[in-house]
């Protein structure tokens, strides 16, 4: 089991009162609220305290505790978390690792991994000629295609044990056979040109370094306490750093799409996709948008973009991608190829693929080991825009975090070694926490979905330099802010006299509480959900209250959320029409007549959770979303708006 070390504002909050005090207290304070809100049938059990707080909980302080924004501190090792922190089946990729990909000084090589004795133990085969081995280079199309364009035979002996592919920036398939007949070995694998210095031209007097390079390392649903929970190795490391955590950072959107549009482009999805959209009607890619690496790329910067799948890609799940390639390196082709060709699934979890001998995501991680030299190089003349999302894994199990936890703790020492940090904005961030699986039914699973993590690593002359700009930064940790907030942020790098003090002042004093504020700023204090952007069903900056689930109110709540699915399946005819089963719980927020339920339906069991205002029952506060994973049961939507909610007739 991880424990995280406690964090030096919840050791300042001390509950000075006695605790027999506390509790009349609030049993009075209950009785009130009671009595004074108009709905009768939501009398009963109003006041009832959420059954998975603790006393450490309260010891903790708040995350945020602004003037329209209270975020309770949310116990991270809680009796409800500690029962998901079991071990993570093994996940085993069981074919032999039988080729490696090596390049030296700019010349790229298939290397045969085994010797003579393994290739008898392993494979049977006792004269190295029966290895027969050939590659195929591939280039990208489209960001669903690939095209063959070059192709080579090779083999082994005692002597020979590497054979040459092309020069340069190569991927390429790897295929080897015994005997020309059983398959052993099938990879792709990444070549990169050497890191060379770029040619930039010099201004009159200008300093080393000028800029500040910067690098998203995203990892999909990973709460701000499962960070806590599971990430010791990395907080470890980044505790000896300069940092900020943002503890008020905030979910805006049902999945990784409506939360990271935000940040690479500074609107939100619906705006992204409206008629005057640069992804509306008639638009059919995103190369007509303007995203952060065009912004980077303009001012001269390298750019990468990397994700670990195929199907579930921020900009390709249910989209059409681009067709011309978003920046300098882009790993899209490389997992096209890896999902159509040498995909497999692990031995162990259900949910975890392999490709040769490395599990599914370890290829994003080998890209970005191969990107270490440039990111140095990079660092020295124009700087660099990195963008890496994981999702595999992480997606799917509460304890794998800990595996994850090992691999990013092993990337930040490596760019550490390589001084990449020096000049380099990491942020290690989240969309969300867990949607799905049993955590996220409960009490705290709900919340946490709405907290995702967010930890800025940024390095030490930048405070020297622009130390307004970094007070403003520390002094945001405990402000409500999104991925709108982040997109001003990062724009803010490209040009780093943005940062100086007279600018910081000048643009403090036009401030306003928008939804777009750079985190170099002050946050607003009065900043709201409302004013943030973020839809009212994932706003935490209110208590949630237990009520009774059997009340007509709650089931007229309920049943608007269902009304809601059906009208969003009606134009997909292999859906089935839903019925509501049952609601399992029911959450007042705050008295303000808002109601969040959590229910069930048929056909299929699916389990979802609305907010909908009581005075107005047809107004739904945010989406509704699901908390279980519908699997095969939405085969025949798949990749469209309704894949969620949709029970196919013939699963």
């Amino acid at each position: 089991m991880c424990v995280a070390k406690p964090d030096a504002w919840k050791k300042s909050y001390r509950d000075k009162a006695p605790r027999i005090v506390n509790i009349l207290l609030f049993l009075i304070i209950v009785a009130l609220l009671v009595m004074t809100y108009s709905e009768p049938q939501l009398h009963v059990g109003l006041g009832r305290p959420p059954l998975e707080s603790t006393p450490r909980a309260k010891e903790m302080g708040m995350m945020v505790n602004t003037s329209n924004c209270r975020i309770d501190a949310i116990d991270y090792l809680s009796p409800v978390a500690r029962q998901f922190m079991v071990p993570m089946p093994i996940c085993r990729c069981y074919k032999l690792p039988v080729l490696k990909a090596k390049s030296v000084r700019g010349r790229n090589y298939l290397t045969l991994t085994l010797n003579s004795t393994q290739l008898w133990q392993k494979l049977g085969i006792r004269r190295m000629s029966r290895l027969v081995c050939a590659y195929i280079i591939f280039e990208r199309v489209d960001d669903f295609s690939n095209r063959n364009v070059a192709r080579g035979v090779f083999g082994f002996s005692r002597r020979r044990m590497n054979a040459e592919v092309e020069a340069g920036n190569v991927t390429l398939r790897a295929m080897c056979w015994v005997d020309f007949s059983r398959l052993v070995f099938h990879d792709v694998y990444i070549f990169l040109s050497p890191a060379a210095k770029a040619e930039v031209p010099q201004k009159e007097n200008q300093k080393p370094a000028n800029h500040l390079s910067v690098m998203i390392l995203g990892i999909d649903s990973i709460s701000h306490m499962h960070y806590k929970r599971y990430f010791s190795n990395v907080m470890d490391f980044v505790d000896q750093l300069p940092h900020v955590e943002l503890w008020g950072y905030h979910r805006i959107g049902r999945n990784s799409y409506p939360n990271l549009v935000p940040l690479l482009s500074g609107q939100s999805a619906d705006e992204l996709e409206s008629a005057k959209g640069c992804y509306g009607m008639g638009k059919s890619n995103f190369d007509g948008c303007n995203l952060l690496w065009n912004e980077f790329k303009r001012a001269g910067f390298a750019t990468m973009f990397g994700e670990d799948t195929r199907i579930g890609g921020t900009f390709t799940y249910g989209k059409r991608g681009f067709s011309r390639q978003p920046t300098d390196y882009y790993y899209r082709s490389v997992m096209v190829e890896v999902h159509q060709h040498t995909r497999y699934l692990a031995r162990g979890p259900k949910e975890l693929s392999c490709s040769g001998n490395r599990v599914y995501h370890h290829v994003l991680y080998d890209f970005i080991y191969l990107l270490m030299p440039h990111f140095k190089q990079r660092c020295l003349d124009t700087g660099f825009f990195a963008f890496f999302w994981q999702t595999q894994g992480v997606h799917d199990y509460f304890p794998y975090a800990l595996q994850t936890d090992i691999q990013y703790d092993a990337i930040l020492r490596v760019l550490h070694r390589f001084r990449v940090l020096e000049n380099t904005l990491v942020l290690l961030l989240s969309d969300h926490g867990l949607r799905y699986g049993s955590f996220a039914k409960s009490l705290q699973g709900m919340r946490e979905m709405s907290l995702p993590t967010m930890v800025a690593v940024y390095p030490s002359w930048l405070e020297r330099r622009f130390p307004l700009a970094v007070a403003n930064l520390q002094a945001n940790a405990h402000r409500l802010v999104t991925t709108f907030d982040l997109h001003e942020t990062i724009q803010d790098v490209i040009n780093l006299e943005n940062l100086s003090d007279e600018r910081i002042r000048n643009r403090t004093r036009a401030l306003r509480d928008d939804r777009n504020v750079s985190l170099f700023l002050p946050i607003p204090e009065e900043r709201s959900c409302k004013s943030a952007n973020i839809p009212y069903h994932y706003c935490q900056c209110q208590e949630l209250m237990q009520i009774p689930w059997n009340t007509s109110s709650v089931r007229r709540v309920a049943q608007v959320a269902v009304d809601k699915i059906n009208e969003l399946l009606r134009p997909y005819p292999q859906c089935h029409k839903l019925k509501l089963l049952r609601v399992n719980q029911a959450y007042l927020r705050d008295l303000n007549q808002t109601i969040t339920v959590r229910l069930e339906t048929v056909p299929g069991r699916g389990k979802f959770d609305a907010t909908v205002l009581v005075t107005n029952y047809s107004s739904l506060q945010g989406p509704v979303t699901r908390t279980d994973q519908y699997k095969k049961q939405s085969f025949c939507a798949e990749e469209t708006p309704v894949e969620m909610y949709c029970y196919c007739f013939k699963v």
